[in-house]
């Protein structure tokens, strides 16, 4: 399988950007600690499931569809206004796996009950935001305006 240039640039803005949210969402919200989901605690299985789902089985099926049209269609670079344009769009339009980050937060933040102890609702205070619009919104946002930016590569 041989890929084109606009697959190894989009993939390589997504692998950056997918390894940002996986690392930023250990760090904030303990998201992969498989010691303690494995060990029964129920918040930690639920923030376990719920990352796995938002955060890499929801992305990477994003990816693989837009992955797959970059690969059908041609997508030049070449040294123009357009191929400039192209790259900065691929590169911008990989950015759609940190709206899922903040979809992810969403539902933690608005189910706080079920994704953190009452030891880690009192350490975050004031860190837990359960407006859920102010996620959901701009997670939605991050998603589709990434999507369309790429989609238009595909015209230019």
């Amino acid at each position: 399988m041989t890929l084109d240039d606009a697959q190894q640039l989009f993939g390589f803005f997504f692998a950056i950007y997918f390894v940002l949210i996986i690392e930023r969402s250990n760090d904030m919200y303990s998201s992969w600690d498989t010691y303690s989901a494995w060990s029964g605690q129920s918040h930690n299985i639920n923030r376990l499931v719920t990352a796995w789902l938002f955060l890499v089985v929801l992305p990477v099926t994003h990816f693989a569809i837009l992955f797959t049209l970059l690969g059908v269609f041609n997508v030049t670079f070449a040294p123009t206004i357009a191929g400039v344009a192209n790259i900065v769009l691929i590169s911008i339009g990989s950015f759609f796996s940190f709206g899922y980050f903040r979809l992810y937060e969403a539902v933690l933040h608005t189910f706080p009950e079920s994704f953190f102890t009452d030891d880690e609702l009192r350490d975050r205070a004031l860190e837990i935001r359960p407006q859920f619009w102010a996620h959901f919104i701009p997670g939605i946002l991050y998603v589709t305006v990434s999507t369309l930016l790429l989609l238009v590569t595909l015209y230019i």
